[in-house]
């Protein structure tokens, strides 16, 4: 089909919500960039950063924008392995190799993306490769926040299980002022709440050094945890080997790798099991899926970090794809009317991928366009 790219649009919204923090990072407002894709034969797509524990700036990204427009006007969007290549690596001289301008080039990228789903008449998940028609979810919360307590974080955990069906949690460690003697009273009540039959994943965000995270990893072992992820600073890939070595935990990471380099860098050194390659901070589906299939060949598996509706397609696509990161209404208010359809999880804990040819969800620009800042 012959198809060229005409218009390429820049929107941010940003909206107010209750402070919560991790290890590393506190986040306050909520903050969306959207950017839309048209051609030459009516045919747009949509792809999307933030949406969910945002602290990136908003005003950065339309800069982005501005500089790749001139060399996506004209190009065929269905050509989005070229266009991956064109906008990143050969950029890397001029822009560096990774950074805000990778993610605004991974929204792009999703969104030509879309445009090949509806071309084609097929879901982006279908076009990655379409193994698994449903992937079991694990509800992404456990943040630190202003009074909120153990019984606070006990009763979080049991609404997830109890009302959105999760067969698997993830909590937030690592906060400095709590310290690994709070930090295990925090794994050991949630533990306590949610009983031995569902998963407990625990999450660093990359606040430890090796001898903490070494300390960490083995009073874990006590409280049965599934994995535990960004233990350490993402390109301390000796470390990682050290930590892998040395622990019976599942180790995760890769939300914060923007290459195929990074992540065979890991992989050499034996650095994980698990991977949360992001299709939103790497520059796309193409390179998340070369991620994927490479994990694969190595027995390794993939859980995606991100936002769900972008990550589901990427997931479902290959077969060891393990488990989808799921932000509830609870970690962003504005989550509950924020996509549509909604995406919601199965009474076994599951999520069903949509079949709708593109990404399959979409954005409730009634509800953003009350937000919008540009």
């Amino acid at each position: 089909m012959s198809i060229k790219i005409t218009r390429v649009t820049s929107e941010s919204f940003e909206w107010e919500r209750p402070g919560i923090w991790n290890g590393m990072h506190f986040y306050g407002p909520g903050r969306l960039h959207k950017v839309t894709v048209y051609t030459d034969q009516g045919i747009h797509g949509i792809g999307w950063n933030g949406g969910t524990a945002a602290v990136r700036p908003n005003n950065f990204y339309s800069l982005f924008v501005d500089y790749y427009r001139s060399f996506l006007i004209g190009e065929n969007p269905l050509d989005t392995k070229k266009l991956t290549f064109n906008l990143g690596q050969k950029q890397n001289k001029i822009l560096g190799s990774a950074g805000l301008h990778t993610q605004v080039l991974a929204a792009l990228m999703i969104a030509c993306w879309d445009i090949k789903g509806k071309v084609e008449g097929q879901s982006i998940h279908s076009l990655l490769g379409g193994k698994q028609k449903r992937v079991r979810a694990y509800i992404a919360g456990g943040y630190y926040a202003k009074d909120k307590g153990l019984e606070e974080l006990q009763n979080e955990l049991l609404y997830n299980i109890n009302e959105l069906h999760a067969t698997a949690v993830k909590i937030k460690i690592g906060d400095p002022s709590a310290g690994i003697a709070l930090d295990m009273k925090r794994i050991e009540a949630s533990r306590k709440a949610i009983g031995s039959d569902v998963d407990l994943l625990v999450d660093a965000n990359c606040a430890f050094d090796l001898p903490m995270a070494l300390q960490y990893a083995k009073e874990m072992e006590n409280y049965n945890v599934y994995w535990f992820e960004e233990p350490l600073a993402i390109h301390d890939f000796k470390a990682h080997k050290t930590l892998n070595d040395s622990t019976s935990l599942n180790l995760a990471t890769g939300e914060n790798y923007y290459t195929l380099a990074d992540f065979e860098t890991l992989i050499e050194n034996n650095g994980a099991s698990m991977l949360n390659v992001d299709a939103t901070i790497c520059p796309g589906y193409d390179v998340a899926i070369e991620v994927a299939k490479l994990a694969e060949e190595k027995g390794l598996k993939i859980a995606p970090h991100g936002c769900q509706e972008l990550q589901l397609p990427l997931v479902a696509a290959v077969s060891n794809g393990e488990l989808l990161e799921y932000y509830p209404p609870e970690v962003d208010e504005l989550r509950k009317e924020l996509f549509y359809p909604k995406l919601k999880l199965d009474s076994d804990g599951y999520v069903t991928v949509p079949d709708t040819p593109g990404i399959g969800f979409d954005l409730n620009m009634d509800l953003l366009n009350r937000y919008r800042v540009n």
